[in-house]
């Protein structure tokens, strides 16, 4: 009679570990973002993006084409990428393809995470056509500590890209001489990490967009993850957070998992159109 709870017990685990591993990284959410901030509001009326992060593509499947079925029936102004969009230990070619099909009327621009960052000549195709160094792909545009200025009806949008490495973090002081410049032009900044959010103050309004966390996976109280140090940004391990100044930051959970850990509870998919709206 001992074993009947136990067995019971282990049967549960068992499709527990069924659903994580199987089930609910397949189930995509679309999450509808709506930042309330007069600025942003009147800077970019009507603007449409959607965010996309941690794709980690082993190989282009029904949930890739899924992905894609979506974002273009949503017809976004504009795509923004955050990283990570190959598995690790996995060839980046397939991720590059998916990435290749991505279109917005304003372009799709994105950074580099740190799992593309590690096939060597191989991920010089995120940005480059070919071996053809001189040139540079224009779907998606890979920003490296770079900024472009696109016009949307009329008004300036400044995309930034920045690096999560040291390099990035120096970038911080044109990233602030950008955003202090005299017309204060709102920024939309990329970097795949988010911690150098809340350590590089902006003169003007912003919305910063991250990824990295996967939301932790598994559905955690924040200071289990603040207890473990599971990533450098335990403070943001997902949704929209403000600093009642006007600057903005959102880390999306991402849409794939890592390659030793491929489970997802309470923690599905995530998929982020962004618009703004005045208070």
């Amino acid at each position: 009679m001992r074993t009947r709870p136990l067995g019971l017990f282990l049967l549960s685990l068992l499709l527990v570990l069924a659903y994580a591993w199987l089930l609910e990284p397949n189930r995509l959410r679309l999450e509808r973002v709506e930042i309330k901030d007069r600025v942003l509001a009147q800077a970019w009326p009507g603007l449409k993006i959607v965010h996309l992060s941690d794709t980690h593509i082993a190989r282009e499947g029904s949930k890739e084409a899924r992905l894609l079925a979506q974002i273009a029936e949503l017809a976004p102004d504009l795509i923004l990428l955050s990283g990570d969009y190959r598995q690790w230990g996995k060839r980046p070619g397939p991720a590059q393809h998916f990435l290749a099909q991505l279109s917005a009327p304003l372009g799709v621009y994105g950074v580099l995470g740190d799992a593309d960052q590690v096939q060597g000549r191989e991920d010089c195709a995120y940005c480059h056509p070919g071996e053809r160094y001189a040139e540079r792909l224009t779907r998606p545009v890979i920003l490296r500590n770079e900024l472009r200025r696109l016009d949307w009806q009329g008004k300036p949008v400044t995309v930034v890209g920045v690096d999560a490495d040291e390099a990035g973090l120096a970038w911080r002081k044109q990233l602030q001489q950008a955003s202090g410049a005299a017309d204060q032009t709102p920024l939309l900044i990329l970097s795949h990490q988010s911690k150098a959010w809340g350590e590089t103050p902006l003169a003007a309004h912003s919305l910063w967009l991250s990824g990295d966390t996967h939301g932790g996976q598994v559905l955690m109280p924040d200071s289990f993850w603040k207890l473990i140090g599971y990533k450098p940004d335990t403070d943001h391990m997902g949704g929209l957070y403000g600093d009642g100044q006007g600057s903005w930051l959102l880390v999306n959970r991402g849409i794939g998992q890592t390659a030793r850990f491929p489970f997802r509870l309470g923690v599905p998919p995530e998929l982020l159109v962004i618009t703004f709206v005045e208070q």
